[in-house]
């Protein structure tokens, strides 16, 4: 309702303004300046609403593909739109890279969530890293790793997070550390991975999210220790709200142990 009347106190007060133009410059002996200056603002806000409309359609489109990530009945769709919106956007501009690099993320995570892992990790292995912004690039390697992990190839996803530089998020650096902790778990090497998930949980400041993450490692860390009870019930600890989502969309041994624990709680 408020943004309808918005738009209705635009056109009044561009009609208002128009009139008014049209009148003092035809009291002047001008009328052509008054009338182009009405046009001037008319389409001034056509132009206005048509990009407005355009820019909150697209973003409406977008929000809909990010909630598919966790609806598999609509991901099909999703993922047809997502590379449509890419085909326009070929070849790739300077001034399109960033929506492309977007775009190609959230392309990556959907493949990933509907199990087409091979997929993903060729979508979020063709970005050119070089071309991206320290931020960007992070992202990518983020959304790497997570894919070949999720295809159970942890040699991938530590090859996707090596030479990194800090991005300057700390919370996103501090993620594709846990990320790489998690490969080197997998590649043989749990209790590495056991003591950076410790040091980020017991952090200063950390963001909660990220202790989520800690946590989640040292559970898989446990179990690839041998310590699949430690490991079950530090991840019951996290609550049926984290597990659930972790049973559909984690790790292949985090997957498996959430879903153990989801039973139980049944």
């Amino acid at each position: 309702m408020r943004s309808l009347v918005m738009r209705i106190s635009r056109v009044l007060v561009v009609a208002l303004l128009a009139s008014g133009a049209i009148m003092v410059c035809s009291a002047r002996g001008m009328a052509w300046l008054g009338w182009t200056i009405a046009v001037g603002l008319l389409s001034a806000l056509l132009g206005s609403n048509l990009l407005g409309a355009r820019f909150w359609s697209r973003e409406a489109r977008e929000a809909s593909w990010e909630r598919a990530l966790f609806r598999a009945d609509k991901r099909p769709q999703a993922i047809a739109g997502v590379r449509r919106a890419l085909r326009k956007l070929t070849p790739v501009k300077q001034r399109t890279r960033s929506e492309h690099t977007r775009l190609s993320v959230l392309l990556a995570e959907l493949l990933d969530a509907h199990g087409q892992y091979e997929e993903a990790a060729e979508v979020a292995d063709a970005l050119p890293l070089s071309a991206l912004t320290p931020l960007e690039a992070a992202l990518v390697r983020h959304t790497r790793a997570v894919t070949h992990l999720r295809g159970s190839d942890a040699q991938g996803a530590l090859a996707a997070l090596e030479g990194r530089a800090s991005c300057g998020d700390v919370e996103l650096d501090q993620r594709l550390s846990l990320l790489e902790s998690y490969a080197r778990l997998e590649l043989g090497d749990p209790p590495l991975a056991l003591k950076r998930a410790a040091e980020l949980e017991n952090l200063p400041g950390v963001d909660e999210s990220v202790v989520l993450e800690a946590r989640v490692v040292r559970a898989a860390a446990l179990d690839a220790l041998g310590r699949k009870e430690e490991a079950l019930v530090a991840l019951a600890a996290l609550g049926r709200e984290s597990l659930s989502p972790l049973a559909d969309l984690g790790q292949p041994r985090v997957k498996a142990l959430a879903r153990t624990v989801l039973e139980g709680m049944d």
